[in-house]
């Protein structure tokens, strides 16, 4: 399920990512020809396909994906959610080291905030071979360009340490409360809209915090590529003028939006670009270019 479809309730775990994976003592060959065993390193595989999906040290013992997905499943059953009208796409990577499942609430629509369709999403991430770790993120989904809206002051996510994560009741609570949070994060879009930000001012703060690197001795590096597609996406929403949301809308299009060459891990890539725009979105710098208030 590698594109969005339509779904009458949250759908269960795909089959091919429901299984326990198998923790096996890593083994090598000396010169000998004697196969050995590595002392406190494993291989951890996929039973279904028999292949080994990452090795690591003995403090890692992954689970199956359903027991996150179904406490998930659970809490938003408990929260009381209207879930009867949804979009739900899976990104799985090879050999089911990872995923994501992003679904789109469409029954919670704040158009009449925003000024048009924008639903709640949640994002759910998992691995077994400790890309990221167990998480799930709720925000908004601007439906007509498909961005995902990284929030500027609402933290709606729990992850694997959160023992709320694995209590559905706690969970249910908590998520009750997103609707409502929700509006509030939505209320801040049309602030945005009224602050004028210059291509100039954009593509200076794109070219500091999205296109730059540090190099191995340290020394800032702009990437050409990376500041030429931010220059392309940012030409891409000209309708909305020279605006701080169109600022904000270029942001969440790079983190939505990604693509790579053949064998690339577009799971993990999205996944990691998307926390790095939302890490840019929370900078007092970028609240403060596009007009909103520093404690948002």
């Amino acid at each position: 399920m590698s594109k969005y479809e339509n779904f009458a309730g949250i759908p269960s775990l795909p089959v091919e990512l429901d299984f326990d994976p198998v923790r096996e003592p890593a083994k090598r060959v000396n010169a000998h020809g004697d196969v050995q065993i590595i002392p406190g390193v494993f291989n951890i595989v996929n039973p279904l396909t028999d292949t080994v999906m990452t090795t690591s040290k003995s403090k890692h013992h992954p689970v199956n994906y359903a027991v996150g997905y179904n406490s998930f499943l659970a809490g938003v059953e408990a929260s009381g959610l209207d879930t009867s009208d949804i979009e739900c796409k899976f990104n799985i990577s090879p050999d089911g080291k990872s995923y994501t499942c992003d679904i789109i609430l469409k029954r919670f629509n704040y158009e009449k905030v925003v000024g048009e369709p924008v639903y709640m999403r949640f994002r759910l991430t998992d691995s077994h071979d400790m890309t990221f770790v167990r998480d799930f993120l709720c925000g908004l989904w601007r439906l007509w360009c498909t961005n995902g809206c990284s929030s500027i002051a609402e933290n709606l996510r729990a992850r694997e340490k959160h023992t709320r994560f694995s209590d559905p009741e706690k969970l249910g609570a908590i998520v009750a409360d997103y609707p409502a949070r929700l509006e509030a994060e939505a209320e801040l879009y049309p602030l945005m809209m009224g602050t004028t930000v210059s291509h100039d001012q954009a593509i200076d703060f794109l070219e500091r915090n999205v296109a730059s690197y540090r190099n191995n001795v340290g020394k800032v590096q702009i990437n050409k590529k990376a500041l030429e597609e931010c220059n392309r996406v940012w030409g891409m929403y000209r309708n909305m003028g020279d605006t701080g949301y169109r600022l904000y809308n270029t942001l969440t299009h790079i983190g939505t939006h990604v693509d790579g060459r053949d064998g690339t891990n577009i799971t993990l890539k999205q996944a990691r670009m998307e926390q790095k725009v939302q890490e840019v979105v929370r900078l007092p710098e970028f609240k403060q270019l596009v007009g909103l208030p520093l404690a948002a």
